[in-house]
């Protein structure tokens, strides 16, 4: 059976913590299937590309940066590579994000879940209390692929609660036999929405999950090519500089920037973040990639002195 669009979107939300997919890259799925994930919030229009594969039509080639020009889009060579600049259609750039909240909406709605609002903690989604005859379980989620020492804290935390737990991922999460044990002696049931998602539903099977509190053996990892990156240790002061302004802690500035507060901290101590994500932060903060990248502040913005 084919892949449906929600599975898709899955399995690349098992690798990064915030997917983006090219309008183009939905036309191989049902068009109803994309518009119902559109209608549910989980697929949100987002900034145009900024560095796309050739389009099919040109024949094979590399990747395109897209450039505007005269009320018209381009697609010129990257870096040092050289090519003929190529005219583009929005339909080559136009890009969907895929979004958290709206996940978490869907799962909540198709499960009967009542809570509502996005809770992060520490990039754990917490969605909310499936209600049993028997009592209840504390439902939550994780995206992407959590890193071993980040996520061994988190499920310390979890287990330290006391209260049975549900945590769903998008796949299935390939972990050593001793986070497995954490696992199950702390009561977690670990769920991978991947199967249930095959008619682009997250309904889950509720008598499977609470029988089962054990991590199932993991298949094949998927690979996603990784997006190219971009930043600079200009940006990250800026970045700082900006938080300091306007009294923000990250946790608030990561729902600002419209990525999750682990993708910030990476962001400041690497100095360097998806483009797409890059791009977003700027905008949002009201300048463009380019200012940020020279470690520029909004003209609102006077940068503290240094001591």
């Amino acid at each position: 059976m084919p892949e449906s669009l929600l599975q898709h979107i899955l399995r690349l939300a098992g690798a990064i913590e915030a997917p983006v997919l090219l309008a183009s890259d939905l036309d191989s799925f049902p068009v109803a299937a994309v518009e119902r994930l559109v209608a549910e919030g989980v697929l949100q229009e987002t900034a145009d590309a900024e560095e796309i594969q050739q389009p099919a039509r040109f024949g094979t080639g590399g990747s395109l940066l897209v450039r505007r020009a005269a009320g018209k889009i381009f697609g010129v060579a990257v870096e040092d590579d050289y090519c003929t600049p190529v005219l583009l259609c929005r339909e080559d750039v136009r890009q969907y994000a895929v979004s958290a909240q709206g996940l978490i909406e869907k799962i909540r709605s198709e499960n009967e879940i009542g809570a509502n609002g996005l809770r992060l903690d520490n990039g754990i989604f917490h969605i909310g209390e499936k209600v049993f005859n028997h009592g209840s379980m504390h439902v939550s989620l994780v995206l992407g692929q959590p890193e071993a020492e980040l996520l061994l804290g988190r499920l310390k935390r979890l287990e330290s609660t006391g209260r049975e737990r549900v945590l769903l991922t998008p796949v299935e999460l390939p972990l050593p036999t001793e986070h497995e044990r954490l696992f199950r002696d702390g009561g977690i049931h670990v769920f991978a929405l991947y199967p249930f998602a095959a008619e682009n539903s997250l309904a889950l099977d509720w008598a499977v999950v609470g029988r089962n509190p054990v991590l199932k053996p993991a298949p094949a990892r998927t690979t996603v090519a990784r997006k190219r990156m971009t930043g600079s240790p200009e940006a990250v002061a800026a970045v700082e500089a900006y938080m300091t302004a306007r009294a923000l802690n990250r946790a608030e500035f990561s729902v600002q920037a419209g990525m999750t507060e682990p993708t910030l901290r990476r962001f400041l101590e690497s100095g360097e973040v998806q483009r797409s994500s890059f791009k977003l932060m700027a905008e949002r903060m009201g300048m463009t990639p380019e200012a940020l990248l020279r470690g520029e502040l909004p003209d609102s913005i006077t940068r503290s002195p240094r001591r």
